[in-house]
């Protein structure tokens, strides 16, 4: 007994001990003063239950992406050296440009400058997203790369299984890059027979013991890449689901965009370092711009845990601030940081047309609780909120006043602003505006206000899962 209730004594000191240095290390290395006082609470008061999910999910910093940043560079100067005139005329451009105080900031989160003379079509739904992308990857002749958070062995996943075998077969280098967490259900059959043909494929592997467990951090990017010339950026994932044919979901609301034009080479940066980071290799790649003969300007921002800054965040708090007549917003997750917090309170006293929609069918329990909060305190402030009703509303889109729109795969919540890696697209053009306008006031008439007369047991209840926003 004397020996028993001494392991139990030397165990329980262990575990306080360890948390104790956990809890320092939570304030040592915490972004948020809300996240970091729910770990030090928790480590504090119950170890046991803390320290193991501190261990999974508490770092808020991604190791071993230095070298991912290095091999980026050599791609930045070579990028340079082939847009030269054209990349230097870009930079004259936005510095002449009307609108540069949207734009430096954000340039500077991106390491790249807007660039001029891309196309971009708006592709509205699974079917017309996939519609493209095969077509597009059907006129492959140099190299295809694709990114996806979510790959299903389905229908659409043996789909694209079928077009990179053909293309393979045909010479183009393929490279194709899958989150391990999101496709955790995914074959690996699958990826052996597109290995057998040549094509490079690799998870982002949080799992490894050598990545000291980064399972926190989620490579959330969408993104497909054909030639250097042509990319594909916005919401949906590989799945049958996003074509509205799993039954248990139904229809899936969704937006991508295609953009053919230089701005599919900062893209392609964005794709070299996940895959360095991923494999410790290089892919040789175009980088050669493509000129489409359009107009559009277009910055692609990446933005994740292993930026110096939050750029996800401050991107949409820039944003939002930018904003002078209107401010549309569609995300399918909303538990915003005080900035964008902030920044919303802000625009609403400007007296701008403030309109979120908001799905009203959901994948979560606890999120739609905190949402809640966040949509009581912001409506006070003349902010109108929707609820999709046609099905299971899933697009990550931005509209601001009639010029800029913001396209990809960040949503607005803690998540994606400051833990996963993200991939959106800054688009300015007039024409793109329009359409996405149209498009977005198709999805309010489907909509219904957001109700906003709870009982005091719902009120209570979302009061409480708002605590846990840091970390949902």
């Amino acid at each position: 007994m004397i020996w028993s209730d001494v392991a139990t004594w030397t165990w329980t000191l262990i575990i306080y001990s360890s948390g104790i240095i956990a809890a320092i290390d939570a304030i040592w290395h915490g972004r948020t003063s809300q996240g970091t006082l729910a770990w030090v609470l928790a480590l504090a008061v119950i170890p046991f239950i803390a320290l193991p999910l501190y261990l999974l999910f508490g770092s808020r910093r991604f190791h071993g992406y230095t070298k991912a940043r290095k091999a980026s560079k050599k791609a930045i100067k070579l990028l340079k050296k082939h847009q030269s005139p054209l990349y230097q005329d870009h930079i004259k451009a936005t510095k002449n440009h009307p609108t540069s105080p949207t734009f430096r900031p954000l340039e500077t989160l991106a390491r790249l400058p807007l660039s001029d003379n891309n196309q971009v079509q708006l592709l509205i739904n699974g079917e017309q997203t996939f519609a493209h992308i095969f077509q597009a990857l059907d006129y492959a002749k140099q190299s295809i790369l694709i990114q996806f958070y979510r790959i299903q062995d389905d229908q659409l996943g043996k789909r694209l299984q079928r077009m990179l075998l053909k293309k393979a077969q045909q010479g183009v280098e393929i490279y194709l890059l899958y989150d391990e967490i999101g496709s955790s259900g995914l074959n690996q059959n699958y990826i052996k027979t597109l290995r057998k043909v040549g094509i490079h494929c690799s998870r982002f592997n949080p799992l490894q013991i050598q990545r000291r467990m980064q399972v926190n951090f989620r490579n959330h990017r969408k993104l497909i890449i054909i030639d250097g010339e042509t990319s594909f950026i916005g919401g949906h994932n590989i799945g049958d689901e996003y074509l509205g044919l799993n039954p248990k979901i139904g229809p899936w609301r969704d937006t991508h965009v295609q953009i053919d034009g230089p701005a599919t080479l900062a893209a392609q940066l964005s794709f070299l370092e996940d895959w360095y980071w991923a494999t410790n290799k290089l892919p040789t790649l175009p980088w050669q711009p493509y000129d489409s003969g359009k107009k559009a300007k277009v910055l692609i921002i990446p933005g994740g845990p292993a930026d110096s800054v939050e750029t996800i965040s401050l991107s949409f708090t820039h944003l939002i601030g930018q904003a002078q007549t209107r401010l549309w917003i569609a995300t399918p997750y909303f538990i915003p940081d005080l900035n964008v917090m902030g920044a919303l309170k802000l625009a609403a006293l400007k007296g701008i047309d403030i309109r979120i929609l908001l799905p009203q069918k959901t994948d979560s329990l606890l999120v739609p609780l905190a949402t809640h909060s966040y949509v009581t305190e912001l409506s006070q402030q003349g902010i109108q909120f929707f609820q999709y009703q046609a099905g299971f509303m899933h697009q990550k889109v931005m509209l601001i006043d009639q010029h800029l729109t913001f396209v990809g795969s960040a949503n607005l919540d803690n998540r994606s602003l400051r833990i996963n890696f993200e991939l959106n697209a800054l688009i300015e053009s007039e024409e793109m505006a329009s359409q996405i306008e149209t498009m977005l006031e198709h999805d309010f008439s489907q909509s219904k206000p957001y109700p906003l007369k709870p009982t005091k047991l719902h009120t209570l209840l979302t009061k409480a899962a708002r605590l846990f926003s840091p970390i949902l």
